[in-house]
């Protein structure tokens, strides 16, 4: 079991959060538990919650054309997810499937905003640890895609996956 003191120390998401924001952090938290095989978060579904794993593992999981689920990942304990849900309200992009009897604390989304707007530091160093997670995803996910590119051999399908990446940087709506 993680204990608070650990998810101040090792868990990114909360990363130069002192005892006193993370208490604050944990105040408006939640704590929940999940039998091996429960599905946490459905893809298609909606929640605001930014979950950390406290105990177990999950595998993170996405619905292809065929109706199957691909994995995309594992994650541990002190593993962050649910983020980009959490803080651009739209479905989830995936599930998260429990491997292990699972322990969780979540944030509402709701109490995290009344936070922000009441200017809380936690919540504040919460955001900008968020950003680095996700920056440091989309780093890992152009990596991919590019060795993915490159892998390919055929000119055409080369072509395709370099003009998916430049669609990806610019053609965002925000």
């Amino acid at each position: 079991m993680i204990s608070t003191e650990e998810l101040i120390n090792d868990c990114v998401l909360f990363q130069s959060v002192t005892p006193a924001e993370m208490e604050e952090l944990l105040y408006y938290s939640e704590t929940e538990e999940f039998s091996e095989g429960a599905r946490i978060l459905d893809e298609g579904n909606s929640t605001r919650y930014l979950w950390v794993i406290k105990s177990g593992s999950c595998e993170v999981r996405k619905k292809l054309a065929n109706g199957s689920e691909q994995t995309l990942t594992k994650l541990s304990p002190l593993s962050v997810f649910g983020e980009m849900s959490f803080f651009k309200p739209a479905p989830h992009s995936a599930s998260v499937v429990a491997l292990s009897d699972v322990e969780v604390v979540r944030i509402p989304g709701r109490e995290f905003d009344q936070m922000l707007k009441d200017g809380a530091k936690g919540a504040q160093k919460v955001v900008f640890n968020t950003v680095r997670i996700m920056s440091d995803r989309l780093r890992m996910m152009d990596k991919w895609s590019a060795e993915m590119a490159e892998s390919c051999g055929s000119r055409t399908r080369n072509a395709e996956w370099h003009d998916f990446r430049s669609k990806l940087y610019s053609d965002w709506k925000f």
